[in-house]
């Protein structure tokens, strides 16, 4: 099953032609938790620190079963 994933801010340098108004498509096997699709896209775990399924807030060890919505995003910064 394919998951769709938004990357926000800075996160988006790691995946080279990346569109942020259709996100990346990925296949996932059920059980699939988020770390490994951190992982499997390139990104280094410490720059993720806000991870949103469906619109929730998770932890790098949900288990996704594919067809979620998953948003990374960085650590925010503000001034």
């Amino acid at each position: 099953m394919a998951l769709t994933i938004f990357l926000n801010a800075t996160l988006r340098r790691h995946v080279p032609g990346y569109n942020p108004y259709e996100g990346v498509r990925l296949r996932v096997s059920p059980n699939t938790p988020v770390s490994q699709v951190i992982a499997a896209l390139g990104l280094p775990p410490e720059e993720v620190t806000l991870i949103l399924v469906d619109g929730q807030r998770r932890s790098p060890e949900f288990l996704l079963s594919g067809g979620e919505r998953l948003g990374l995003f960085p650590p925010i910064g503000g001034g």
